[in-house]
């Protein structure tokens, strides 16, 4: 469930295609025109929309100065959304929002009938665009988000049930999901609409027990790539490749199942999964083979494990959060190999990340606070591109007292392009292979009303193309999400 823009880097997602297909598409091109990289109106065009984003930024930060935001608090004093809260979508690392922070917490009396029967409905709606400030360029084939102004949006409704009503164990949820996706460049999202969630969630033991079984997209569960209290308010931040190159289902769904085991204070913990792999082709071929997201099976995807051991203390007065977790993948699809140059069995991967609090300055919203989030990622060097990455974001969850809702991030990311991957490049093609990549980010998420954020952001990417070395680019992002 993606309700914010794409958090990939500038480099295409799909980066798991053999870089010889993505030669053969686009040395044509670059033949024809060896000498003429035309950037057609680009500039003017950058600077108009530098400016829009400059007044918008503006606009935000008076904003955040003039006017106090209470509206979720009120929400929860004048309806019933907290208790609807406890029937939201369970699994997710992070949820979409709370009920009280929507448009209509009570829907007009339908979410208080579906609540007494228990069912709980929520939905959303998101809409974006990121353009490259200083090298765009359309008379080229499109490379990587921004190249041209790459706009998406996309509708999201989630659908659950108390399942303890018609006889399993307590603590039993039924999670239907359904999304809509649209992006004008396909390197960095997909078209059409989809199931995005049709499992079972159950808990036992006092919730130390928690399984979940259907269809699901486990990086939602795994590694925690959202920052902040919900997907709705997060600002955008550094984003890992890894996990789309090793395979793990990440756009459309794919048959899991996954159990987490905790100890009674709640705080360690083993999250294990075993799921279908996503196409070793990356996430168009995935999503092309799957279309309606209930696929049980997709050419060339087999079995891939997911395990993540950690210790989380989640924040409350007097105390704030900590979060240290560490994981290992393992796909047994076939991947291309660059060192032999043809597909080989398996690929494989580890990460470890640290999340923490260092201030708490309010102790009825605990979240509030400054944060520092480093992740640390490796993956096979013969069968990935992108072989290590690390990214650092310091962020600040309520960032002003009269903004309890906001969120601001600074992030970094270095992401090292595998020796294997550069001399198989260097060989098969006539471009050079870049040897990394280094991205600088900024980003603010303002609560603009109850159930509406507007986020902007700008991303410095030093190598926004894995081949041939390309310009830095300047990425502007701008979008807004809804939720009902």
């Amino acid at each position: 469930m993606r309700m914010t823009p794409a958090r990939r880097s500038a480099k295409s997602a799909d980066a798991r295609i053999n870089v010889v297909e993505q030669w053969k598409k686009r040395a044509p091109w670059f033949k024809a025109h060896a000498d003429v990289r035309r950037e057609i109106g680009a500039r003017d065009s950058g600077r108009k929309l530098l400016h829009v984003a400059s007044l918008g930024l503006a606009l935000t930060l008076s904003a955040t100065l003039a006017k106090a935001d209470d509206s979720i608090a009120q929400a929860a004093k004048t309806t019933n959304c907290l208790a609807y809260d406890q029937d939201r979508a369970r699994g997710l690392e992070t949820p979409l929002s709370s009920t009280c922070d929507s448009i209509s917490p009570s829907m007009g009396g339908l979410r208080e009938k579906l609540y007494e029967n228990g069912w709980m409905l929520q939905g959303g709606m998101s809409a974006g665009v990121t353009y490259d400030l200083l090298h765009p360029d359309s008379s080229v084939p499109q490379a990587y988000t921004g190249q041209r102004p790459t706009y998406s949006q996309a509708a999201l409704a989630v659908l659950t049930y108390d399942l303890s009503r018609v006889g399993f164990s307590k603590d039993s949820q039924f999670i239907m999901s359904g999304e809509w996706n649209e992006s004008s460049y396909l390197g960095s999202g997909t078209r059409g609409a989809y199931v995005s969630a049709l499992a079972i969630e159950q808990e036992f033991f006092n919730h130390q027990v928690r399984i979940e079984y259907g269809y699901q997209t486990p990086s939602n569960s795994f590694y925690g790539f959202t920052l902040g209290t919900t997907v709705a308010s997060s600002a955008l931040g550094p984003a890992s490749s890894m996990f789309y190159e090793l395979g793990v289902p990440s756009v459309k769904p794919a048959p899991t199942f996954d159990i987490r085991l905790y100890t009674p204070d709640m705080r360690f913990y083993n999250h294990f999964a075993v799921t279908r792999s996503m196409s070793p082709q990356g996430f168009q071929a995935d999503s092309q083979a799957n279309s309606s997201g209930l696929d049980f099976s997709v050419p060339g995807a087999r079995v891939l494990y997911m395990d993540e051991v950690g210790y989380r203390i989640l924040s409350a007065v007097n105390q704030r959060a900590f979060w240290l977790r560490g994981g290992a993948l393992y796909n047994t699809s076939d991947y291309f190999d660059y060192g032999v140059g043809k597909p080989t069995y398996g690929n494989k991967g580890f990460y470890v990340a640290i999340t923490r609090q260092f201030t708490q300055p309010d102790q009825f919203y605990t979240y509030r606070g400054i944060y520092a989030d480093v992740k640390v990622d490796f993956a096979d060097a013969s069968k990935n591109p992108f072989s290590r990455d690390v990214a650092a974001t310091l962020y600040s969850l309520g960032p002003f007292d009269s903004r309890p809702y906001d969120m601001i991030s600074i992030g970094y990311t270095h992401q090292w392009i595998s020796p294997k991957t550069q001399q198989y490049i260097n060989l098969v093609t006539t471009a050079t292979a870049i040897t990394g990549s280094n991205t600088f980010s900024l980003s603010y998420a303002f609560h603009v009303a109850r159930g509406i954020y507007w986020t902007n952001s700008l991303a410095y990417t030093t190598q926004p193309v894995l081949f041939p070395s390309h310009k830095a680019a300047l990425l502007l992002t701008t979008g807004a999400t809804v939720v009902f």
